[in-house]
């Protein structure tokens, strides 16, 4: 028995719709740190690039630069991840996920 499977088979209330809402919002502003960390990342790595040249710092530069780049996109796999998961979870709450089974069989 899956640890909340006593909740799945009841209706949704408003207050189960507020919560996903609420989670989704989160699961956005989860998103949008990521970007700004990785935006953060990538604009110090062009900066040292720019400005310190073929240096030690221009290394430190393009590190940061990819490590940017990195951490966005793990952020956005992620954000795209809950997404699905949650999307799936509210289709399957509304009964669709059920009819969609009967007719793909």
């Amino acid at each position: 028995m899956l640890p909340y499977e006593k909740f799945l088979s009841r209706d949704f209330i408003l207050r189960d719709w507020l919560a996903v809402d609420r989670t989704i919002l989160a699961n956005e502003r989860t998103l949008l740190s990521y970007t700004r960390t990785a935006l953060t990342l990538i604009l110090a790595g062009l900066t040292f690039i720019r400005f310190f040249g073929p240096q030690l710092w221009a290394a430190l530069g393009y590190v940061s630069l990819a490590t940017g780049l990195i951490i966005w996109g793990i952020g956005l796999q992620r954000y795209l991840g809950k997404l699905q998961h949650y999307q799936a979870y509210v289709h399957e709450e509304r009964g669709e996920r059920s009819e969609q089974k009967v007719q793909t069989h």
